[in-house]
């Protein structure tokens, strides 16, 4: 018997309540909620001394970006640019701008994880069909899937792409949200608005400084109830990425699979882990990293992080309840643990 679990990453109606909270009580939000990029969308914007008219306007105008993107990146959109590629056969084809720049984007991601985040994983995502509740595909359908994939199957010339094999499908879903929170927070860092957090599903932008000088503080989720939080980063400006296995899944015979893919074996990655956290000044690379993180694995992933190709901190949290922070979030004091269930440790 199957059970099915559908878990929008809703951050807001528990996360904004519980985590983004202000580190000064007299600091005053305008919160703005709607949807958009197949998922919620919340500004929070710094209201002392704004007018509505202004804050208004704010968020008109991000709704504005937010669909416009949409648009372009989403593969679930059937009238986006991203889909009208998808459905394209060895065509040799002009595209967005900004989509060729977000596709540049990703493979280079790509390379620099190794592969362990991988955009060209479409097929294997939509034949797992993990947001509508499965059912688990069998493996010569998997197999078939996975030899769809590669970034060597879609090659660029100035504004025109190629696919070199009719099935590859591209998939912006671990990197698409965190660009567009980064273009998002570039407008909202032009207006007069001092200072304001955005959250995109699992993806968490903040920009301008606090008017007490105080970093931003925001929540991890504990991953085994998602009720609470593990503790708190302190962040100055950036983005923070979360993925983990309780954000999209379904149940099959008592077994859960989740959303996040190992593009080797084609099966819901399995490396111990519940959760990563990516704290990063790029809000692209931070969504491709938390992801990549997770399909690395802990050690993996640590050596990753000592490479220094990518500036990023990190926080793992494994199935058995530890939580493993890289080292310069605790050099620098911008971590806090406070769940007494489990155990700060290092790698």
């Amino acid at each position: 018997m199957k059970t099915v679990y559908r878990r929008l990453a809703l951050f807001l109606a528990v996360l904004f309540a519980l985590s983004l909270v202000s580190c000064g009580s007299e600091q005053t939000y305008a919160d703005s909620v709607f949807t958009g990029m197949d998922t919620v969308i919340t500004l929070r914007l710094a209201a002392e001394g704004m007018d509505n008219e202004t804050l208004g306007k704010a968020s008109a105008d991000v709704q504005r970006i937010v669909a416009d993107l949409e648009n372009i990146l989403s593969c679930h959109k059937e009238t986006s640019e991203l889909s009208a590629l998808n459905r394209e056969v060895y065509l040799h084809i002009e595209v967005d701008e900004t989509l060729l720049t977000v596709l540049n984007t990703a493979f280079q991601m790509h390379a620099l994880t190794g592969g362990a985040y991988d955009p060209t994983l479409g097929a294997l995502t939509k034949l797992w069909n993990v947001s509508g509740g499965g059912p688990v595909p069998d493996e010569d359908a998997i197999a078939e899937a996975l030899s769809h994939k590669g970034t060597d199957k879609l090659t660029s010339q100035g504004n025109s792409v190629t696919k070199n094999d009719p099935a590859m499908q591209i998939d912006l879903g671990g990197l698409g949200k965190g660009y567009a929170l980064q273009q998002v927070l570039a407008h909202l860092a032009s207006t007069d608005i001092p200072y304001g957090l955005v959250s995109m599903g699992g993806n968490i932008g903040v920009f301008g400084q606090k008017t007490n000088g105080t970093p931003f503080q925001i929540g991890i989720k504990d991953p085994h109830d998602t009720s609470t939080v593990v503790g708190y980063m302190y962040i100055p400006s950036g983005f923070v990425s979360v993925s983990g296995n309780y954000e999209r899944y379904f149940r099959e015979e008592g077994k859960l699979y989740h959303h996040i893919l190992d593009p080797e074996t084609g099966y819901p990655a399995e490396t111990g882990l519940s959760s990563v956290a990516v704290y990063a000044q790029n809000g692209s690379a931070a969504d491709a990293l938390s992801t990549a993180l997770y399909v690395m694995g802990l050690e993996e992933g640590m050596t990753f992080y000592e490479s220094g190709q990518v500036q990023f901190e990190a926080v793992f949290i494994t199935e058995d309840n530890r939580i493993i922070p890289t080292p310069g979030l605790l050099e620098d004091g911008m971590l806090e643990i406070t769940a007494e269930n489990y155990v700060l440790a290092a790698n």
